[in-house]
C-alpha cells in the first residue's frame, strides 16, 4: 500500500475530492492540484482550510509539508475545504472568469452557512438571483417551490425569523419573476454586488478578550484589523487599516499591534521625542492567537502584494463583460468537474510531483504544459546560476585558508566525482593576505593574524548567507549551523593567538565580534 494518509477536499460545488498525501508533499503543492481540476489561474485568492479539535478553524501554511498541521485526532481521512481566503473590494479586480465562477459559489456557502450576516430582504433578493442563474427565467410556482428546497439558499436564522416556509418562498418567488431576461451572467454579477455591499463579507471573525476581560470580536480582513462589540458584526467599534498597521506579534496568548497614529505624532514627539506608536492587545488561548497571528501576517502580506501589482494591472473589465463572460463560458467551464465522477476517482499526490489518474478534465492543455516548464526550467537555471557563483565564492575562501594553514578546510564544496585539490602552505612567500600585522620577525605569530583575519572574512560571508531573505527553514537552519561553526573557528584562532602574545609578552587582542547569526 502507498505511504501517506488519505484526504478529502470539500469543493465549493458541494463535491468531494479524494486524494491520498504523501508525507513529503507541501501545502502550496496539495493548493495547486486542487486548483488544476478547475483550471484556476488566479490562486491566490483560495486556501485550503480545517477544523482541529477545538473547532476553531485553521488555514493551511503554504510552505509547510500538509501532515505537520495540527489536523483532528479523530480516526478517517483529513478533511479540507477549498475556499476563498483572500477578498477583493469588487470582482473587477478579478482578472479570470473561473475566479468569479469561485467566488459566486463561496458567496453562496457562506450566505446559506450564515458565515455572511444578511438581512432577510437581502437573503430573498439573493436566493432569487441564484435561481435565475440555476434555472433561468420563472414559469411557476410549483416549480420555483421545488428548486428552492434543493438549491441551499435560505439560511436557518431567516427562516426563524418569519411565520413559515411558505412565506418565504412567496417573498423569494415575488423577486424572482422580476429577473425575468436577466441571462446567468447578469444573475451572478448582480448576487455578488449584493454581497459585496455587505458589512460582514471577507471578514474572517475570531472572539477574543481585552485586558479587562471584556470579550470582542477581531475581524480580519482586506481592509485591516476591526474590533467588534460581541452583539454586532456589522460596525466596527475600531479599524486599524493595514497602511497604519507597523508591526503584529503574538506571544502566548497574546496578540497586539502597533499602529501608526498621525494625530498623535506631533505631541508625541514634541514632548517625548517619540513616534506615534500606539499598542492593542488582545488575549485568547495559544492556539487560536497563534490562527489569528498567521491570518493577519497572511492578509498584510495579500495587501502589499496588492498594492504593488495594481500599478502593472491593465485595464479592468466593466460588470457588463464580466456577466457577458459568464453567460458565453464560465457555465461549461466550471460544471466539467461536476461531470467527472470525482467521488470514485482517488489522486495521488507524492514527494512534490502531482499525478492525477481517471480524470480527462483535471488534464493541462499541451500549450499550459509547455508555458510551466518554461517557467520552472527558467527559475532552475537562475537558482543554478546563484547556486554556481556562491560555489566559486566559497572555493576561493577555501583555498585562501588551506594556503595560509597547508589543509583544505571541510567546507571545501566538491562536485560529484571531482576530486579535493592539492594544496601547499604558502607561509613566509609572495602570498599576502593583508598588509596589516608588522610581524615580519615572528612568522608564527604572523601566520595566526593571518588566519584570523582569514576566518573574519569567513564569518563575515557566513553572516550574510544565513541573514538572507526568503530562505526555506532547513536552508536557514543549515546557513545558521555554518555561521556558528565559523564564529567558533575564529574564536579559537583567537584564543590560540592570544596565549601565544601572552606566552612573547605581548597585550592579548579583542577583535572576534560579538554579533550573532540570525
Amino acid at each position: 500500500m502507498t505511504e501517506g494518509r488519505l484526504c478529502q477536499v470539500q469543493l465549493l460545488e458541494d463535491r468531494k475530492l479524494e486524494l491520498l498525501v504523501q508525507p513529503k508533499l507541501l501545502s502550496y503543492e496539495l493548493l495547486d492540484l486542487v486548483s488544476s481540476h478547475f483550471n484556476l489561474k488566479e490562486k491566490e485568492f483560495f486556501g485550503l482550510a480545517f477544523f482541529d479539535d477545538n473547532g476553531q478553524r485553521k488555514w493551511l501554511q503554504m510552505d509547510r509539508r500538509v501532515l505537520e498541521h495540527d489536523f483532528s485526532k479523530k480516526s478517517g481521512p483529513i478533511a479540507l475545504n477549498f475556499l476563498v481566503r483572500f477578498y477583493v473590494e469588487n470582482i473587477t479586480q478579478l482578472k479570470d472568469i473561473i475566479t468569479v465562477e469561485l467566488f459566486f459559489l463561496n458567496a453562496k456557502s457562506a450566505v446559506y452557512n450564515e458565515i455572511i450576516e444578511v438581512e432577510s430582504e437581502n437573503v430573498f433578493k439573493l436566493a432569487a438571483n441564484a435561481l435565475q442563474e440555476a434555472k433561468g427565467d420563472y414559469t411557476s410556482d410549483e416549480n420555483t417551490r421545488a428548486d428552492l428546497k434543493k438549491l441551499p439558499t435560505l439560511p436557518t436564522k431567516v427562516l426563524k425569523e418569519h411565520p413559515s416556509l411558505a412565506y418565504c418562498e412567496d417573498r423569494v418567488i415575488e423577486y424572482y419573476k422580476q429577473l425575468k431576461g436577466v441571462s446567468r451572467g447578469q444573475a451572478i454579477v448582480q448576487y455578488l454586488t449584493l454581497v459585496e455591499s455587505l458589512p460582514t463579507y471577507g471578514v474572517h471573525y475570531y472572539e477574543v478578550k481585552d485586558k479587562q476581560g471584556i470579550p470582542w470580536w477581531l475581524g480580519i480582513s482586506y481592509k485591516g484589523i476591526g474590533q467588534y462589540d460581541l452583539q454586532d458584526k456589522l460596525k466596527p467599534r475600531k479599524l486599524y487599516q493595514w497602511k497604519q498597521l507597523e508591526n503584529l506579534y503574538f506571544r502566548e496568548k497574546k496578540f497586539a499591534v502597533e499602529v501608526n497614529d498621525p494625530h498623535r505624532r506631533a505631541v508625541t514627539k514634541r514632548t517625548f521625542g517619540q513616534t506615534g506608536l500606539l499598542i492593542h492587545t488582545w488575549y485568547a488561548s495559544h492556539s487560536l492567537i497563534k490562527t489569528i497571528w498567521v491570518m493577519a501576517i497572511s492578509q498584510h502580506q495579500f495587501y502589499l502584494d496588492r498594492k504593488q501589482s495594481k500599478s502593472k494591472l491593465g485595464t479592468a473589465k466593466s460588470l457588463e463583460e464580466i456577466a457577458m463572460d459568464l453567460t458565453e463560458h464560465g457555465g461549461a467551464k466550471i460544471n466539467r468537474l461536476g461531470d467527472a465522477g470525482l467521488k470514485n476517482n482517488l489522486i495521488t499526490a507524492s514527494n512534490g510531483s502531482l499525478v492525477s489518474t481517471g480524470s480527462a478534465d483535471s488534464e493541462m492543455s499541451e500549450e499550459q504544459k509547455k508555458e510551466k516548464l518554461s517557467e520552472l526550467r527558467k527559475k532552475e537555471q537562475e537558482i543554478q546560476d546563484i547556486l554556481a557563483k556562491k560555489t566559486k565564492e566559497l572555493k576561493k575562501i577555501c583555498m585562501r585558508e588551506a594556503e595560509l594553514t597547508g589543509k583544505l578546510p571541510k567546507e571545501y564544496p566538491l562536485s560529484s566525482g571531482e576530486r579535493p585539490p592539492q594544496v601547499r602552505r604558502r607561509v613566509g612567500t609572495a602570498f599576502k593576505l593583508d598588509d596589516l600585522f608588522p610581524y615580519n620577525e615572528d612568522p608564527f605569530l604572523r601566520n595566526l593574524e593571518s588566519r584570523f583575519a582569514l576566518q573574519q572574512k569567513i564569518v563575515e560571508a557566513a553572516k550574510k548567507l544565513a541573514n538572507e531573505a526568503e530562505l526555506c527553514k532547513t536552508v536557514k537552519k543549515k546557513r545558521r549551523r555554518n555561521c556558528l561553526d565559523a564564529m567558533h573557528k575564529l574564536q579559537q584562532i583567537e584564543d590560540e593567538m592570544n596565549q601565544y602574545r601572552i606566552k612573547k609578552g605581548k597585550k592579548p587582542t579583542q577583535r572576534a565580534s560579538g554579533d550573532h547569526c540570525r
